[in-house]
């Protein structure tokens, strides 16, 4: 019996290890197929004022090396020039909009092409704000409907986010992923529309495994990332880009998991 227990975990691990190998190179094609929708480039230098936003309030632009900084500012800078941001019933300061921006590239950084399909302004609350047709509160929201390509926030948890980096909540981050998640169509919780059910094998499983010890209190993930599979692929997503060592070190197969899709140029 011991033997046999040996041999399943063994291929088990093999399974996994040729399934992210696979799942590696689905997410590739994704990313490659993932074409730019913005014509308005930069055709000023990125503000110094912007620039040491950055370095003040996003940690993942710190931990990048100088030519990666000067890619993260592009992006940055072409996101504001082609995506409205909106304030509703308040003022939308210059650290905003390079916060939001700043969390909406973070998530696609590292893809050779990259845009959010359909994406067509930012609305900005001064705090929570209500749900559309619903008396609940959100703290943020992908639209659907008639707010179809509209993203809302609170301005309050957008600077909460960037502030603490060991709380794993980054509320642009968390709704920026849903979008991703949306560009095959659906959010599910599976980024890219190319996989097939042998690639998907591997991801699904840690979902069930992580989301398991979720609901049994076993777990270093927020408790919100049982709730469903998309909301599990937002949070753990937080978690990966706010402290990606700490994911690497407690949780190793879900960071490698990650690492495939959002660490791939």
């Amino acid at each position: 019996m011991k033997d046999l227990n040996l041999y399943l975990l063994t291929g088990l691990a093999l399974g996994l290890f040729i399934g992210y190998r696979k799942l590696k190179d689905s997410r590739q094609k994704f990313h490659n197929s993932v074409k730019p929708i913005h014509n308005n480039n930069p055709k000023k230098p990125f503000p110094g004022l912007w620039r040491q936003i950055l370095q003040d309030k996003v940690n993942f632009y710190s931990r990048l090396t100088r030519d990666e900084k000067t890619e993260f500012e592009r992006k940055v800078h072409v996101f504001l020039l082609n995506v409205r941001i909106r304030g509703m019933e308040t003022e939308v300061s210059h650290e905003d909009k390079i916060l939001i921006a700043a969390g909406a590239v973070i998530p696609v950084f590292r893809f050779s092409s990259w845009n959010y399909a359909n994406l067509k302004e930012v609305q900005l609350y001064p705090d929570k704000f209500q749900i559309p047709d619903s008396n609940q509160m959100a703290h943020g929201l992908v639209g659907w409907g008639a707010k179809e390509g509209i993203v809302m926030l609170s301005r309050k948890s957008v600077h909460e986010g960037f502030h603490d980096n060991t709380d794993h909540k980054n509320v642009v981050i968390h709704e920026f992923i849903h979008v991703l998640d949306m560009q095959d169509g659906k959010i599910d919780g599976v980024l890219g529309n190319s996989m097939n059910d042998v690639d998907l094998m591997p991801w699904l499983h840690i979902i069930n495994i992580k989301m398991n010890e979720i609901d049994f209190g076993t777990s270093s993930i927020r408790d919100y990332g049982a709730a469903n599979r998309a909301e599990f692929l937002a949070v753990v997503s937080e978690f990966f880009f706010e402290n990606p060592e700490r994911l690497r070190v407690e949780h190793p197969g879900l960071y490698n998991a990650l690492d495939a899709f959002y660490a791939e140029k």
